[in-house]
């Protein structure tokens, strides 16, 4: 009896199955639609359209025009009078007095200029806030980046390895028909094809959703295609820690904003302060009297803030913005520790990912490459059984994929540093691992 086994290699992209002579070239029906996309372009497009950065953008013009609101002064007020009105009479003109009056509240000296500081404060941490949500985007679409990445590489390996596997079916089904193995070794390749399927539907779902959050962020329609990417090179962490949270502890957006919190928390401490000088009130106008000779009145009113009735308000006032001067002054502590936490976390990521790369490639993936050319000739010589030879094409797998897992570890760990530090990482923090780009 002759048994006939056919590989079958399904596309994740395409939904389509192509049988086992398709699979000698998997990587011809891994296509993406559109031009390569480099993640630079990603990020200059994500400066532009990104709505959350456009809000932001548009809030601060809205704050903008509150310093001038500070400076002004408050409307006047025009009052009319009219005074011993005849209990007995509904005329108004049997009235003897009738006065218009015209009054203006002016605030103490500095007031205005204070509230206005204040006011600028707020538009300095607005214009921060901006620079904040531009830098959580730069790592979002990184990250998305190297998700897409990883997944769409993976899908690649698997690809190839089902053409491997369809190599070892050959082989099987040439070995049963000579009777040197059982039915079950023939169908075992075709087993672990269905695994590398059901991986590869894992890893396209992993795809499309990295996909569609690269596209939000850019403000596509979620299922927009987005073209071939450009792999990342396995580099080198240069600087030490200590430089980089030097230049953290410098550069963070959020630390800057949290001595912009400081800075308007004194601005405010000092307008409570201002209260203690008095404000006042002028008044004009005419006063009227038909039965007497007319006259001009005026009168200039002056707030007493020390009262003893009115000065605890102003003392608790005081009391409550000193305290938020200090609550400000400890949320910037904690955040610099923070910052120093999140710079180290991210450069012992990198530098693992970095020493597995390097791993991966000097030593394992040639180990594993060669331990499975080795087993495959010894299984058609019937030196191995199949499930080493299987065992030893795993190991391959597996190589294969966390060698881009790491390349993409690396790249997640460095978007999570540049976000740690608050700015693009300076010129030469990275260098390349190897003189010429490895390809596998």
């Amino acid at each position: 009896m002759v048994l006939t086994v056919t590989v079958f290699a399904e596309s994740a992209a395409s939904g389509q199955v192509s049988s086992g002579a398709a699979a000698q070239h998997p990587q011809e029906y891994r296509h993406y639609e559109g031009p390569p996309v480099t993640l630079m372009a990603l990020l200059q497009e994500a400066a532009e359209k990104n709505p959350d950065l456009i809000a932001l953008r548009q809030q601060i013009d809205v704050i903008r025009q509150r310093p001038v609101q500070e400076r002004g002064l408050n409307p006047p007020m025009a009052e009319a009078q009219v005074w011993q009105w005849p209990i007995n009479s509904i005329n108004p003109a049997n009235t003897n007095m009738y006065m218009f009056m015209v009054s203006q509240e002016l605030p103490g000296r500095g007031k205005r200029a204070l509230r206005a500081a204040v006011a600028n404060k707020d538009i300095a941490l607005a214009e921060n806030d901006v620079t904040v949500r531009a830098r959580q985007i730069v790592n979002e679409i990184k990250q998305a980046y190297a998700t897409l990445f990883i997944a769409r590489k993976a899908i690649d390996v698997h690809l190839e390895s089902v053409d491997l596997l369809r190599q070892i079916a050959d082989i099987s089904q040439a070995k049963y028909t000579t009777g040197r193995i059982s039915q079950q070794d023939v169908l075992k390749p075709v087993a672990e094809l269905s695994k590398l399927h059901a991986d590869i539907i894992m890893f396209d779902e992993q795809a499309n959703l990295a996909a569609a959050r690269l596209n939000i962020l850019l403000d596509r329609a979620p299922e927009t295609p987005i073209g071939p990417l450009v792999e990342p090179r396995e580099e080198m962490l240069i600087p030490a820690t200590a430089d980089l949270q030097r230049i953290a502890l410098e550069k963070h957006p959020e630390l800057k904003r949290a001595h912009l919190e400081i800075e308007r928390a004194d601005a405010e401490l000092a307008v409570a302060r201002r209260d203690f000088k008095p404000d006042f009130s002028v008044q004009g106008g005419y006063m009227l009297t038909p039965r007497m000779t007319d006259a001009w009145m005026g009168s200039i009113a002056i707030t007493w803030p020390k009262a003893p009735w009115s000065k605890g308000k102003i003392d608790a006032r005081i009391a409550e913005q000193s305290a938020a001067v200090e609550a400000a002054k400890a949320r910037a502590r904690a955040m610099e520790n923070g910052v120093r936490l999140a710079v180290q976390e991210a450069y012992v990521r990198a530098k693992a990912a970095q020493e597995r790369a390097s791993l991966l490639r000097t030593t394992i993936l040639p180990q594993s490459q060669q331990t499975l050319e080795v087993s495959r000739v010894a299984y058609q010589t019937d030196r191995v059984d199949f499930q080493a030879l299987i065992d030893n094409e795993r190991m391959l797998l597996d190589a294969r994929l966390d060698y881009f897992r790491a390349l993409s570890d690396f790249s997640q760990a460095m978007a999570d540093l540049e976000r740690a530090i608050g700015s693009d990482l300076p010129a030469g923090t990275t260098a390349a691992a190897t003189a010429q780009e490895t390809q596998r």
